[in-house]
């Protein structure tokens, strides 16, 4: 079925495979009374599920419980309550105190909406986070500071980490240790700028290395040790060489980082990143079967239109849901949540719909910050029997005002849209924000309290000269002028690793690496060496050159 859609116009078809997922849900939740077809195209979905995303906008605030200073996704003069961590985990607060009964004359989101405004948020989520009171969308970490979606220990400025322990700067990580500024790997030790480097060891600088140790600015390589821009050298060369080097000088650093960008940019791509995937579409797929059209998936099968998950079985239109999921539609963050319909950030839930930080429940529908419940309404506790048959009053009624079966729109985030993901993937400027009903707000830095502010370029050229005082100070950024500061347990990092201060806002680095994350849409172009029709992730601009799996594998293997 071919659909138009009323937001962007772009032309998308239903298939029988997603006609087939919806009556599998129905089925599986009939209270859910035919869920439809989706009426927006892919990405103007996924676009409402980012823009309830905040990962990077941060302001100092208090508690409005126990009025200790935080840091929150939230600012002062946000609409609702916000809490710390501990508080809002807490029995301090009985989230059942905000109840209302549903209105038939007012629409559900209207309501629903309401409610949002008077329920107490966490200042950043997170579960069960030992001394990482900075870190968002992210649970049984110890020790972490400024990251997101991250299970790891003494990790730093990162996103999308899975157990995994020392790395700071890196994104899409699993299984990995002592890692610095690398990118989609599994299994990796005591690796710096390694892109697409699994099961390898002390690589630099290296491109597309699989299960390769001891390797500097090489690429595509397989199963190679003590190599230097591909040439095979003994050990001992190879020892000597790496010694001549002083990676603990930014000069230094800086010029390999060059050759390594110079690399990318000459040598040939692989058309899509499937690793053990059948059946697939989309990019950076690992240990996948039948999943069609989704970007950064792990261990998943019979899903669609998936971005940044993992260990999903039957979900579609999902974004950041992860271990043991199954039969989610249109949800965002909802780990190990079952049977679930245009939810947000919700942990451990089983046939919710329209519920945004509930956890540990069943059963509930258009709930806010619930935590052990079941059977409830807008927060409102009802029996088993009328919790049903109130539900299904209320999706008739929602189906009257085309409001059934779509995630909550982008006008009810409790974010402007620039602080969210939606801003990185699909961005706006302040009068289109402003034009089509969504909020804005201009970004402005909190003068750091410090002794002094030094400019990067002043900054001592070699980590062993850094004093411990730079703690102490603010380092303005050399691209954007943000200051920004370095806390102990990252200087230690850097002294452990021997790498030199960043010179570079930690927003400025996340910018600069998800530049080199591909598109999330699939291109057609030819392949560079065959010439035969491919679809890719990679531009059709021709300043990169791209090869379809069967060229791919024959030059690499």
């Amino acid at each position: 079925m071919q659909k138009t859609c009323p937001q962007c116009s772009a032309g998308f078809e239903i298939t029988k495979q997603d006609e087939g997922f919806f009556q599998k849900l129905t089925a599986s939740s009939p209270e859910l009374n035919s869920i439809p077809t989706p009426t927006l195209c892919p990405d103007c979905r996924q676009q409402r599920r980012l823009s309830r995303r905040n990962e990077r906008t941060y302001y100092q605030r208090k508690c409005d419980l126990c009025s200790n200073y935080l840091i929150s996704m939230y600012p002062n003069d946000a609409l609702f309550p916000v809490y710390c961590s501990n508080c809002w985990w807490s029995d301090k607060w009985n989230s059942g105190n905000y109840a209302k009964g549903f209105d038939f004359s007012r629409s559900f989101l209207e309501q629903f909406q309401e409610l949002q405004n008077s329920v107490p948020r966490i200042s950043l989520f997170g579960k069960n986070n030992q001394n990482s009171e900075y870190i968002g969308h992210s649970e049984n970490s110890k020790n972490c500071y400024l990251c997101v979606d991250v299970v790891a220990e003494d990790t730093y400025y990162s996103k999308w980490i899975i157990n995994c322990q020392d790395c700071c700067d890196c994104y899409q990580l699993e299984d990995s240790n002592l890692c610095y500024e690398s990118q989609y790997s599994s299994g990796m030790q005591n690796n710096i700028y390694a892109f697409l480097a699994d099961q390898s060891n002390n690589l630099l600088f290296c491109y597309d290395c699989e299960s390769c140790t001891d390797c500097l600015l090489c690429f595509h390589l397989r199963h190679k040790r003590f190599c230097i821009n591909n040439e095979q050298l003994t050990e001992e060369e190879y020892k000597k060489r790496i010694a001549e080097l002083d990676l603990g000088s930014h000069k230094t650093y800086k010029e390999l980082l060059q050759k390594y960008h110079q690399i990318w940019k000459d040598t040939f791509h692989r058309q899509n990143l499937y690793i053990n995937a059948t059946n697939c579409s989309g990019d950076y797929q690992y240990n996948c079967e039948n999943v069609r059209s989704s970007f950064g998936v792990i261990e998943s099968k019979d899903c669609a239109y998936c971005y940044d998950a993992g260990h999903m079985q039957d979900c579609q239109d999902a974004y950041e849901p992860a271990f043991n999921c199954e039969l989610q539609y249109d949800c965002h963050g909802c780990n190990r949540g079952k049977r679930i319909l245009g939810c947000s950030v919700s942990y451990d839930i089983v046939g919710c719909a329209y519920c945004d930080m509930c956890h540990n429940s069943t059963h509930l529908f258009g709930c806010i910050g619930l935590k052990h419940k079941d059977y409830c309404i807008l927060n409102k506790q009802y029996s088993k029997e009328e919790y049903f048959e109130l539900v299904k009053k209320i999706i008739e009624k929602m189906k009257q005002d085309n409001e059934h079966g779509k995630f909550f729109p982008v006008s009810l985030s409790p974010f402007c849209y620039n602080e969210t993901v939606a801003q990185e993937y699909y961005p706006l400027s302040k009068e289109e924000t402003v034009s089509k009903g969504f909020n804005w707000k201009d970004a402005k830095d909190e003068v750091p309290n410090v002794t002094k502010i030094i400019p990067a370029n002043q900054l001592p050229d070699n980590i062993k000269d850094i004093p411990d005082d730079i703690l102490n100070w603010a380092i303005r950024c050399e691209a954007t002028d943000r200051p920004f500061l370095i806390v102990k347990q990252e200087l230690l990092f850097y002294r452990k690793m021997n790498l030199p201060v960043p010179r570079l806002h930690p927003d400025e680095r996340h910018k600069r690496r998800m530049a080199f994350t591909n598109p999330r849409k699939l291109l057609k172009r030819d392949c560079d060496k065959c010439g035969k029709d491919m679809e890719t992730t990679f531009d059709t601009d021709k300043s990169l050159t791209v090869y379809c799996e069967e060229c791919y594998l024959k030059e690499v293997y």
